[in-house]
C-alpha cells in the first residue's frame, strides 16, 4: 500500500482548518503523514492545528506556493495530496481517491470540485468547470491547489511550485503532467464559496473565464496580472 503524505498550506484559517482536520482524523484511510504549514498565522490558526496531535506544524512563508513546497519537500509518502485548508472531505474520500489513482496508474491527478453548501448559479458553474477538465483530461490537464495528487518522487525530483506565479498550482500540474499519466478522479472535494460570496458571482464567473483563456494559452504569467489576492478573506 503506498504510504499518503497529506499537506495543507495554510495562512489566516482558524474559521476552516480544525473541519478539514477533523474530516483528516475520521478518514476510513488514514493518511500516514498530515503536514501543515503555516505562513506567519496572525490568529488562531496555529492553536486550532495543534489541537490535532496527528498533525506536524511546520514553518512556512507566503506566498501558498513556497507552503506547498516546504510541505512537498518535507513529505515522506509515495503519493502527496496537497490541500486547501478550507475544503471539506467525505470519510471516505482518501480511500476512494488512492483506490482509482493506484488502479489506473496515475503521475498526477485531480477531484471533482463541488461547492460546499452553495447556490445554484455556483454549483452549475462549477459543474461545467468540472466538465471540462475531464473531458480534456487527455489533452489538456489542469485543476487546482484545492486538491492535487501528485507521486512522491515525481514531485521532490522537479522545481515544485513556482512562487512566482499567482496560479501556480495549475502550472505546476500541467508541468508534471508532460510524457506522464494525468487523470481526473471521479471522487469529490467540497470547496468553499467564499471568494464568490465575497467578490460576487458575476465578477468571479467572468475572472475564472478569462484565467481559463490564459491557462489554455499557457500565459501563466498573464494571470498574475488579474486582481486576485490570495489569504485575504473576511470568512
Amino acid at each position: 500500500m503506498s504510504k499518503l503524505s497529506v499537506i495543507l498550506p495554510t495562512l489566516n484559517e482558524e474559521r476552516h482548518v480544525g473541519a478539514l482536520l477533523s474530516d483528516i482524523a475520521a478518514q476510513t484511510r488514514k493518511p500516514d503523514e498530515v503536514l501543515v504549514v503555516d505562513a506567519g498565522s496572525t490568529d488562531s490558526t496555529v492553536p486550532v492545528v495543534q489541537r490535532y496531535p496527528f498533525a506536524r506544524l511546520l514553518e512556512g512563508a507566503p506566498p501558498a506556493a513556497c507552503g506547498r513546497n516546504v510541505g512537498g519537500r518535507s513529505a515522506s509518502g509515495d503519493v502527496l495530496i496537497f490541500l486547501d485548508a478550507d475544503v471539506r472531505l467525505l470519510r471516505d474520500f482518501f480511500e476512494r481517491f488512492l483506490e482509482e489513482f493506484e488502479g489506473r496508474r496515475l503521475d498526477v491527478a485531480c477531484p471533482r470540485y463541488v461547492p460546499y453548501r452553495s447556490r445554484r448559479t455556483v454549483e452549475r458553474f462549477h459543474a461545467l468547470i468540472n466538465f471540462v477538465m475531464k473531458a480534456f483530461q487527455r489533452i489538456s490537464s489542469s485543476g487546482s491547489g484545492m486538491c492535487i495528487a501528485v507521486r512522491g518522487n515525481l514531485f521532490r525530483d522537479s522545481s515544485g511550485f513556482d512562487p512566482g506565479l499567482k496560479f501556480d498550482d495549475i502550472e505546476l500540474i500541467r508541468r508534471l503532467s508532460k510524457e506522464r499519466r494525468f487523470g481526473i478522479v471521479e471522487e469529490r472535494v467540497f470547496v468553499s464559496d467564499r471568494r464568490f460570496r465575497e467578490e460576487g458571482v458575476v465578477r468571479m464567473i467572468l475572472v475564472y473565464s478569462l484565467l481559463s483563456v490564459f491557462f489554455a494559452l499557457g500565459k501563466f504569467r498573464w494571470a498574475n496580472r488579474i486582481d486576485y489576492e490570495f489569504g485575504k478573506h473576511k470568512n
